[in-house]
């Protein structure tokens, strides 16, 4: 999960501040990591396809704020898809001062390509199975991304909103635009600025950077730089530099 907690909401909570990184087409959950597309030989898949990934990073950022107070994470997910929609689960480490360090995400949506657009409507749920009896910070999201290749270049955004922000009981919304030149067919640039608004809270802007180069269809390595706005909230918020490597079956 990625909790963008007030100072303020810290003391009544008993949390941590944490959480964002980015890079296209989603920066919301476990790192996506550029590789190959099938080549015009391969037949097209159809029915339901079964992809399972594990990403090792030196860091969890979400949303520009690191889940491991600065240390390395590892990341587990499976994706079912077929046609248009999909249903996703993973599961993470993360370093929480309230003694958590377990994450898992659910996410289901529906991402149809219309006229050229890539859409993608879904929800999300961040969750704990080790947060104290007396917190509750499993969070739901809903989110709305669009993006559109112009030539070698994808651009796109999203917006993802919340009624309960990590168990604060407050609407939060995080905005993105983000980019991505493919410079060869291994190696692609990509960037993105968010900004995330908590009703009654301390808001941030994150921003990053980076190249993914794919070795193969299976196994990718990510460079990335990011920051926020909001240094004086801790050394979570501070700038980073991650690298990452992901493997695909």
């Amino acid at each position: 999960m990625r909790m963008i907690l007030l100072a303020s909401m810290t003391s009544a909570l008993g949390l941590i501040c944490t959480a964002a990184r980015a890079s296209p087409p989603d920066t919301n959950a476990m790192p996506q990591l550029a590789i190959p597309p099938a080549t015009s030989e391969e037949a097209a898949p159809t029915g339901p396809q079964l992809t399972v990934t594990v990403t090792g990073a030196s860091d969890y950022i979400f949303r520009g704020v690191s889940q491991t107070n600065n240390g390395a994470a590892i990341f587990g997910a499976a994706r079912v898809t077929d046609n248009d929609f999909y249903v996703g689960v993973g599961g993470e480490n993360v370093n929480f001062h309230n003694g958590t360090n377990a994450e898992y995400d659910l996410s289901a949506g529906w991402a149809p390509t219309l006229s050229g657009f890539k859409f993608d409507l879904g929800v999300i749920r961040y969750g704990y199975i080790d947060q104290p009896a007396h917190t509750y910070i499993d969070t739901g999201e809903v989110k709305a991304a669009v993006s559109h290749d112009l030539g070698p270049a994808t651009l796109g955004a999203a917006v993802y909103y919340t009624n309960d922000f990590f168990g604060s009981h407050r609407n939060a919304v995080y905005a993105e635009g983000r980019g991505a030149y493919k410079v060869s067919s291994r190696l692609t640039l990509s960037g993105a600025v968010g900004r995330q608004t908590i009703a009654s809270g301390t808001d941030h802007t994150t921003w990053n950077a980076g190249a993914t180069y794919a070795f193969n269809k299976m196994f990718a390595l990510d460079l990335r730089y990011s920051d926020t706005d909001q240094h004086d909230l801790g050394r979570t918020y501070g700038s980073h530099f991650v690298a990452a490597i992901k493997a695909m079956f």
